[in-house]
């Protein structure tokens, strides 16, 4: 091109592209030295000359418009909506944020098509759109500011009147559906003398092309990396691009096959972000890297008057703020102390406050609370955009934001990203509104949600993965063009919910039927055809349970019949069999429990060997548990202990004869008096339950315990209290366990009889005469509790819930009628009771043997039985699961 020359793009993509083919052809053709073209986006254009247009004098103007940004004009259209829909009775029911994004979009096709609404169309959704429209002129008229459509005509009319010098020649990139404005760029340009023409970016023979008919969209993904990765070994040098009309839907399935196929040592995180031989034209949110989510929880931290305890631990967790290195360990201590001791909500301050006395207590985060208390004085209150974009800086600065470690590349470009984000913030400037930090705080969210971020490149990618709608600046090798299907290509038509059908329909405004999508899927389908040498173009049979037809644009295309390779997941490569780099451990057995050696767990520990022993080896002999889950209130655990608690203190001092003589009043009496001490000390050891909670909480415990004593009371059997939460160290196998009982009573035949309180569904018992017992609390008191001189009558859980109040268990009395009518069902392969306490013993002492020799497979018998289970995530079985369900035959267990 010639040195007064220019080439415009409709994004900044192409446009570094083609100044990169630009560079690269000179380069291949020895050039040392050159003249490049100004290639730029169409805005930066028209802002470039327009600004130096002002500087010049050009343009007699002493206040020219501000141009709303996009966002500017989307809070701009809610504000307006906002306030109209507050004279509907239903106002809060509506979606404000998608009628403003239908106000602009039909407020950009009435400006830039220049259409007319005649007057007899009375529509409701017309006339309230119209009466919107007036209302955002009025407000960009006393705001000095025109939208982006109207500022572009704005300046294509200062282009017109103007005498400035424009580029002799200026060509036109990849602009596949002109607009009206665009066109009238052009002859504007024309008549300015401006020579205008269209940039080759395609090339002038068409490809050869085929289809291929894939199950899925999966399959697609799977088809297109595998296809790239042989054309690329095949030829190193190949130039490929991947390009679907779904291209946000499948961005990460991608990714992930992309780099599982040319970079699986990315896995490790030291390899993270490696330089890749791809690139996707579509960025992800700015609010999605890792980065940017720290400051933006940093923010909400610092401006929320209550704070969750979900978000406090992703900021406490987080690797991008104050001593990020040296306390790390020390920050997640705090996190788990957090959610033991704190309620589910609370105050900045409550934090700060409960994190001092934890320093105090040893905790090592100096550190941490300088920073807090540093940033934590800020002035939440109303204050302008720029103010707070000033603020903002300020506080994360304060907070040491990004961290002690050094950031990486990528981490480098997302922070200079969140400084336009922070632009874009004091923007809002110029309307006119002062706002509190927690406002700003959404707002912020909202940015960097829609701010889209794409890191640069290192080198040239051999592989382009484009959304169908962008072009590429030069033609490549070859192309896979994923997704067509009739239902996805052409587009559906999206007409605008608030212009009348028929203007959008006239005008062929963009998605306004399916005749102006199909003529423009043409249009994009001929483009393809000459950016490549080869295309395949694939589609799916099925999606779900539905049957899918492919696109009419493949009509007499080249059928592919033969079976094309599908890429694997790291996970489906290693586990081949066969695979020369994988060497086969067999490693369920963990180190046998030494003399002397303790392991802690009690009752659970044999539980959870009995179910899958590495559940037993993980969480009770590595000491691996998870971390308590934050609820509002209390939870089902500390319900349950409450309960146990205020049984202990009603039979502590009393028998079943004192339950049968007392009236009703004098019980209700002490059970309140039991209720209220027991409150008492939960409201001094914890502090997750506010006065309101714990009123609510005696009045259930009131109901629920008066009942439960009610039903013992009405049953009748006589007993005396032997112990209650009785504790006693037993060995079993020569492993220490700790059995604690909820209590021990005697009946009247001298036999003892083992309860346990039950809030929950009631325990199964059918593995009771089984082999592998995997309820074993019961049959361990029963077993190794007792003295040799005592006789234990019975084990029994006692259901303590609302009109579900029992006694489920088994006892002497159960073997008093015929062996098969005997209940329940698994004792009738016993003779007698004494038979029973056998097989409990010898059975719990097989399970207590294979912890001593340190078995700890991953088996297990019913998945459902790991529904307590703390450490499943280490358990792997998604993982074991696919790597094992291909061999016919074994079971994945």
């Amino acid at each position: 091109m010639s040195l007064n020359s220019l080439i415009l793009c409709p994004s900044a993509r192409l446009a570094r592209s083609i100044q990169a083919d630009i560079a690269r052809q000179h380069l291949q053709e020895g050039h040392t030295q050159w003249y490049s073209p100004a290639v730029q986006t169409l805005s930066q254009w028209l802002e470039c000359i327009i600004e130096a247009s002002l500087l010049d004098g050009e343009i007699a103007m002493q206040t020219p418009p501000y141009a709303l940004s996009a966002f500017n004009e989307q809070l701009l259209w809610e504000d307006v909506i906002t306030q109209s829909l507050k004279k509907n009775a239903f106002g809060a029911l509506f979606d404000v944020s998608g009628l403003a994004g239908a106000a602009m979009e039909a407020n950009r096709y009435m400006v830039a098509w220049n259409l007319h609404i005649p007057r007899e169309l009375v529509a409701e959704e017309l006339r309230q759109f119209l009466q919107w429209q007036q209302a955002f002129k009025q407000r960009c008229l006393q705001l000095n500011v025109l939208e982006n459509v109207r500022f572009m005509d704005w300046q294509l009319n200062c282009i017109a009147q103007s005498t400035a010098p424009l580029p002799a020649k200026i060509a036109f990139a990849g602009f596949d559906q002109t607009a009206p404005q665009e066109k009238r760029l052009r002859e504007v340009l024309l008549a300015r003398g401006v020579q205008v023409e269209d940039y080759a970016t395609t090339c002038i023979a068409p490809a050869q092309t085929q289809h291929i008919n894939l199950e899925n969209q999966a399959a697609e993904c799977r088809a297109a990396v595998a296809w790239a990765q042989q054309r690329l070994d095949e030829n190193p040098n190949a130039k490929l691009a991947i390009v679907s009309p779904r291209l946000s839907d499948i961005r990460n399935q991608l990714a992930d096959l992309l780099d599982d196929s040319f970079y699986p040592a990315s896995v490790r995180p030291s390899l993270a972000e490696i330089p890749r031989h791809y690139n996707f034209s579509l960025g992800t949110p700015l609010a999605q890297q890792p980065i940017i989510q720290a400051a933006l929880n940093l923010i909400r931290l610092l401006s929320a008057y209550q704070l969750q305890q979900a978000e406090v631990s992703n900021v406490l967790l987080s690797p991008f703020w104050s001593a990020s290195i040296n306390e790390a360990d020390a920050r997640a201590m705090l996190d788990a102390k957090m959610r033991e001791k704190l309620p589910m909500q609370f105050t900045l301050q409550r934090f700060i406050e409960f994190a001092a006395q934890q320093h105090e207590n040893g905790l090592s985060i100096s550190g941490l609370l300088a920073h807090l208390r540093a940033a934590a004085n800020v002035s939440t209150k109303k204050a302008t955009p720029s103010f707070w974009a000033q603020t903002l800086s300020s506080l994360l600065t304060a907070l040491n934001w990004p961290g002690e470690r050094n950031i990486s590349s990528l981490e480098y470009q997302a922070v200079n990203a969140w400084q336009k984000a922070l632009q874009q913030l004091a923007k809002l400037e110029v309307l006119g509104k002062s706002l509190p930090m927690a406002e700003v705080a959404h707002l912020m969210q909202q940015i960097c949600s829609e701010q889209v971020f794409q890191a640069e490149t290192e080198h040239e990618p051999a592989i382009q993965i484009l959304g169908i709608m962008e072009a590429l600046s030069a033609p490549v090798d070859a192309i896979w063009c994923m997704h067509m299907n009739d239902h996805i290509w052409p587009l559906p038509a999206r007409p605008n919910p608030l212009l009348p059908a028929f203007i959008q329909r006239a005008a062929a405004l963009p998605g306004a039927d399916n005749n102006v999508q199909a003529t423009f899927a043409v249009t994009i389908h001929q483009r393809l055809l000459h950016s490549a040498k080869n295309i395949i173009f694939s589609s799916s049979k099925t999606e779900g349970e539905s049957q899918l037809r492919a696109s009419p644009l493949m009509k007499d295309m080249v059928i592919i019949e033969t079976d094309m390779p599908l890429a694997e997941t790291l996970a489906e490569q290693l586990s081949h069999a066969g695979n020369a780099g994988l060497t086969m451990i067999d490693d369920h057995i963990a180190p046998a429990v030494q003399a002397g050696d303790h392991v802690s767990g009690g009752t659970g520990l044999l539980k959870a060997q009995a179910i899958c022993p590495a559940w037993a080896f993980y969480q009770y002999r590595l000491g691996a548990k998870a971390f308590k889950t934050p609820t509002s209130g209390l939870d089902s655990m500390a319900r349950g202990s409450l309960v146990h608690d205020v049984l202990e203190r009603f039979w502590r001092k009393r028998h079943f004869a004192d339950l049968r003589d007392m009236r009703d009043t004098d019980l209700a009496q002490a059970l309140i008096a039991d209720i209220h001490s027991t409150l008492q000390a939960f409201a001094t050891e914890t502090n997750v339950a506010s006065p309101a909670v714990l009123e609510l909480e005696h009045e259930r415990l009131a109901k629920l315990i008066g009942d439960w004593l009610q039903f013992e009371k009405a049953r009748g059997i006589a007993f005396n209290i032997v112990a209650c939460e009785a504790e006693k160290q037993v060995y079993i196998c020569g492993i220490e366990v700790t059995l604690k009982i909820d209590r021990i009573h005697q009946l009247e035949s001298g036999g003892l009889v083992f309860v346990d309180y039950k809030t929950g569904q009631t325990p199964t018992t059918k593995s009771w005469g089984e082999d592998r017992i995997t309820e074993p609390q019961l049959p361990i008191y029963a077993a190794f509790y007792a003295e040799e001189h005592d006789q234990v009558a019975g084990v029994h859980f006692g259901m303590v819930k609302t009109a579900e109040h029992a006694f489920s268990g088994v006892g002497e009395e159960n073997f008093e009628v015929e062996p098969e009518k005997r209940k329940p069902a698994f004792i009738q392969e016993f003779t007698h009771w004494q038979n029973l306490l056998t097989h409990w013993k010898n059975s719990i002492e097989a399970i207590a043997a294979e912890i001593k020799a340190g078995e700890s497979a991953v088996r297990f018998d019913d998945e459902n039985a790991l529904a307590y289970c703390e450490v499943t995530p280490l358990l792997r079985l998604p993982e074991r699961k696919l790597q094992f369900e291909r061999f016919q035959g074994e079971d994945p267990r």
